[in-house]
């Protein structure tokens, strides 16, 4: 397959090529920088640079597989890599409406902020219309639910929410017709001529080396070529080593163009999630079928964060937070690795060795995570503790499967941390001491003590040491609570 130096996409609707190998812009150039910076779009805001505020909100649209309507995600444009845009379209604030006076030519979204008065500073509020704007595209059922998680990932200081969400409900109660959706095939047919399926993005540019190819067969290609390479699989931790820590990666392997790794199976009780299915994608497709794991992604970072973020990066980090590593450890999920010349399964209990470490060899890729469903006797549940219900990074986070038989002996039971060791541990003492018991609050309490004792965690900013423990115990209890009388459900 050819290499290509360029990518070529539309930025509110007019047609970009950059050609890396002949400019001055380093390929791991943020969306933000690049259009703050070369292109002047200085109605993207920079906040915090890290995808907390949700000041540097933009659309990203693509069409879908079938090429018949576009998608539209809101993405931090902090967090997101220039070649990432390559055959789609990028839309700013300034994009949705021609610079006007006249409040009725503004577009819905945004007409509606300024007449319900969502807007003071209005330093936030380019990101704020932008999260909007990707709703209004939505064909989903709008609900306060859908607005508070579509604004979760953005920070308001002086305005307050109430206006916010009521300009949210006065956009979305219209026919959601724009200049968009009557431009919808036009656009469409320009980006599908934009794609180039014979050749993938290679550039060697600024000291840095970044490929992003479109297939698995190119990937591992590369990746037993360029072992050292740093693997990208969504940017939304690789991004900030160089926004905060200014580190300079001399070569990147961005898997996140890769459709083999987009898969989402379901069958015999088992679901199979390609490594690079986006973990908003991964909330939407589980929401009916294993609502344990919806929940915690609800409130995993930002809408913002979770349409680029993936599972395959979030496993393969090997954070000591985890995120979804203990719900998943839980239901004894499997991971898939792959070479140019192997394959093989390994369950995600013994994936992560320690600190920011797992058993993935040089030349192997993550491709897809998979898992049984509950039985109709066995319970699931996680849980997270933060200091905020959004945006919050865990202090810890839970686990916990059950199954009991007659006189609520328990059968089998798991309960796996993330927050209170190094890595995703399972309380191994705990297990046994409640395995065989009867499930009641004698057997809890004791249990708790066990477990108090069985992690050795570390203080930091988020909390201390003591707490830590005192809360995995405590979460044995809201277990227990929750398992009152609910020994049939999932």
């Amino acid at each position: 397959m050819k290499v290509r130096s360029a990518i070529s996409f539309l930025l509110n609707g007019e047609p970009i090529t950059i050609d890396f190998n002949e400019s001055e812009i380093k390929p791991s150039t943020t969306v933000l920088n690049w259009l703050r910076k070369d292109m002047h779009h200085t109605e993207v805001k920079e906040g915090c640079a890290e995808g907390d505020c949700g000041a540097c909100t933009v659309v990203v649209a693509e069409p879908d597989e079938k090429n018949s309507k576009l998608i539209y995600k809101s993405v931090n444009s902090c967090l997101l890599f220039l070649p990432v845009l390559d055959g789609k379209m990028l839309i700013t604030s300034r994009g949705l409406a021609p610079e006007t006076n006249d409040i009725n030519k503004l577009h819905p979204v945004q007409k509606a902020i300024a007449v319900e008065h969502a807007t003071q500073c209005g330093f936030c509020t380019p990101g704020f219309v932008m999260s909007l704007f990707a709703l209004y595209q939505n064909d989903t059922e709008i609900s306060n639910e859908e607005i508070n998680n579509a604004l979760a990932g953005n920070l308001c200081r002086c305005t307050g929410y109430d206006s916010i969400r009521k300009a949210a409900k006065a956009a979305l109660t219209q026919n959601r017709q724009d200049c968009f959706s009557k431009k919808e095939k036009d656009i469409i047919k320009t980006l599908v001529s934009l794609k180039n399926n014979k050749s993938y993005f290679s550039s060697e540019a600024c000291g840095q080396h970044y490929m992003r190819p479109q297939s698995l067969k190119i990937a591992l290609s590369l990746r037993d070529k360029y072992p050292s390479a740093i693997i990208v699989n969504g940017s939304t931790d690789i991004a900030l080593a160089q926004s905060k820590h200014f580190r300079h990666i001399p070569a990147i392997l961005d898997i996140s163009g890769v459709k083999e790794l987009k898969n989402f199976r379901t069958g015999k009780g088992i679901v199979a999630i390609g490594a690079g299915l986006s973990l908003e994608q991964i909330r939407t497709n589980v929401r009916d079928i294993f609502n344990p794991l919806f929940e915690i992604l609800s409130v995993f970072a930002s809408r913002q964060i979770r349409n680029v973020a993936t599972i395959g990066g979030n496993i393969g980090s090997a954070s000591p937070i985890g995120d979804t590593t203990p719900l998943l450890m839980a239901m004894n999920a499997e991971v898939t690795v792959q070479s140019s010349h192997s394959k093989s399964t390994v369950p995600l209990r013994g994936f992560v060795t320690g600190y920011r470490e797992t058993v993935l060899a040089k030349n192997e890729l993550i491709t897809e995570i998979k898992f049984r469903l509950p039985a109709e006797n066995e319970i699931v549940r996680m849980y997270k503790v933060s200091k905020r219900h959004d945006m919050d990074i865990s202090t810890l986070s839970a686990a916990f499967t059950l199954k009991t038989g007659k006189n609520e002996k328990v059968i089998s039971f798991s309960a796996f941390f993330g927050g209170m060791a190094a890595w995703t541990k399972e309380a191994e003492k705990t297990t046994r001491f409640v395995t065989g018991k009867p499930w009641n609050e004698t057997t809890i309490k004791k249990a708790m003590a066990v477990l108090e004792n069985e992690f050795s965690p570390i203080s930091d900013a988020r909390s201390s040491a003591e707490f830590r423990r005192k809360a995995a115990a405590n979460l044995l209890m809201v277990f227990f609570n929750d398992t009152k009388g609910n020994s049939n459900e999932n």
